[in-house]
């Protein structure tokens, strides 16, 4: 079950820590945590928590469960049209809660307005899904100094007149629709010539003594590679970059994680996505991805 605490519960403990909430327990009042992401062709997905305190007794994963909130009013809007979302149970997600719609798709160049009420809860937030990033190829070769590890690397081309951000989500294995932040995933073209190359790497997972960003024979692996707004940028890349250092007990972070969530905590991003799925062997050396 640990396995499956993955971004959201990740997020709520980081959110928890870097800002002080403590949860009713302690007579302070939880915090409403929010992640939410629409892409281009796809569906409006929210994820809906309470923040908890960080604590080193055990919880109980039922315990767990009584943060998640199942009976928000969840709505998007485009600037045209307005859906509520519906709430229902999805064992592709973690928390296994998500609000979604099949009335209303993700375009390009559109921009989305969230607003969540519950109970004394009110948050809103606004995001932009940028075009679909284009000439990007995937691939896969072996390490230089291992028999049995594989790395990814994505290949694409940056527009020089534009100012493009990007990022990096993962997904393993088949059973899972949630995808995940991959680890040093979020790019600002500043930094970037205009034919790049980068690598994808596995999220990074809190607990584990051994990690390694990179793959094994037979993993079957989902990448996004996303364009993304300014703020959709600084909330991952913010993201990473307390993750990474809060392994390090010589090493710490002054910033919060950024968020664009008013009245909460969280994310509220749009994607223009290219989506690929590969399985890694010794034969694939580079994969054309689907739109």
């Amino acid at each position: 079950m640990m396995g499956k605490i993955t971004l959201c519960l990740v997020t709520v403990l980081f959110l928890a820590a870097c800002t002080g909430d403590f949860n009713e327990q302690d007579g302070r009042p939880s915090q409403l945590v929010v992640e939410g992401w629409v892409e281009d062709g796809g569906f409006p997905v929210v994820m809906l928590t309470r923040s908890l305190q960080v604590s080193k007794d055990y919880q109980k994963m039922d315990e767990l469960g009584d943060y998640i909130i199942r009976w928000a009013k969840v709505v998007v809007n485009n600037g045209t049209d307005s859906v509520v979302l519906t709430g229902k149970y999805d064992n592709g997600y973690f928390p296994p809660f998500v609000y979604t719609t099949n009335h209303m798709r993700g375009e390009v160049g559109k921009q989305y307005t969230l607003t969540v009420e519950y109970k004394d809860y009110y948050a809103e937030a606004t995001t932009t899904i940028p075009s679909v990033p284009d000439q990007c190829k995937f691939y896969v070769k072996k390490c230089d100094d291992s028999d049995t590890l594989y790395q990814i690397k994505a290949k694409f081309t940056d527009n020089p007149w534009e100012k493009n951000f990007y990022q990096l989500f993962i997904r393993m294995g088949t059973e899972e629709k949630q995808y995940s932040a991959s680890y040093l995933g979020s790019f600002d073209d500043a930094v970037l010539n205009n034919e790049v190359e980068v690598p994808v790497y596995r999220r990074y997972q809190l607990g584990k003594e051994k990690y390694t960003p990179y793959f094994t024979e037979n993993d079957t692996v989902s990448v996004k590679f996303a364009q993304v707004d300014e703020m959709s940028f600084r909330i991952w890349d913010s993201f990473t970059k307390n993750l990474s250092l809060s392994g390090n007990m010589f090493l710490s972070t002054s910033s919060d994680i950024v968020t664009n969530i008013s009245g909460g905590y969280g994310y509220w991003c749009g994607y223009g996505v290219i989506t690929d799925h590969i399985i890694i062997h010794d034969s694939v050396s580079t994969v054309s991805p689907s739109r």
